[in-house]
């Protein structure tokens, strides 16, 4: 299910950019593939479990790099939402920021990847993913979610008090905390007053849904 979300979204960036098809060329999706698994295969295991690679770097042919030319920064952050989604799904922890690289390598043939992986600490910059696609880093100072235009998180939605919750970094990993809203803050479904999060929980506010991403 994460490469079929993965390959809907690479191929509607591929199709809005290129005006005929490749049908024989390598595609976003191949990429996509290939660094999926291998980052399932150079997982480690750790005292806080699985750990993944979170520095991919993919080396292409002059053909295929000259063909993604153009919005290879669009098809990079989607690679990297890829890994970040993959490693949800598995339970994966990583040990810095994910990032991707394309390189070119003249030795290559159209159509052939080359994807190397690498464990590169960082220091932890925990985001707020909102279900609409907006991305919020939690820094030293709480993140407020509500109506209000003056807060952090905006949501549009009525039944969203102007200051609904706030997100917070802990010691531990990052927390949220409901304002005394009107119709609650909701964590996998249960009501909460304030509760520690884990990048699989599930924060809903109004109609909107939160998740959290540790690296």
């Amino acid at each position: 299910m994460v490469l079929k979300s993965v390959e809907n979204r690479l191929e509607r960036i591929f199709e809005r950019t290129f005006s005929r098809p490749f049908r024989t060329a390598l595609q976003p999706i191949e990429i996509g593939t290939r660094i999926v698994r291998e980052v399932d295969l150079t997982r480690r295991l750790s005292g806080r479990g699985p750990v993944s690679a979170n520095v991919i770097r993919v080396w292409l042919g002059p053909a295929d790099a000259e063909r993604f030319e153009g919005f290879q920064k669009a098809l990079v952050s989607e690679l990297e939402e890829s890994v970040r989604q993959h490693a949800l799904s598995e339970g994966y922890a990583f040990v810095g920021p994910v990032k991707v690289e394309i390189f070119v390598d003249d030795d290559l043939k159209a159509g052939a990847v080359e994807v190397k992986t690498e464990f590169v600490g960082g220091e932890s910059q925990p985001r707020l993913i909102a279900s609409d696609g907006r991305s919020f880093p939690i820094g030293d100072e709480p993140l407020i979610i509500g109506r209000s235009p003056d807060v952090e998180v905006v949501v549009n939605d009525s039944n969203v008090s102007r200051q609904h919750a706030e997100v917070w970094r802990t010691a531990q990993g990052v927390a949220i905390r409901d304002l005394q809203s009107t119709n609650g803050t909701y964590v996998n479904g249960h009501r909460v007053s304030a509760v520690s999060l884990s990048p699989r929980d599930d924060v809903t506010v109004g109609k909107l849904h939160f998740r959290i991403e540790l690296a």
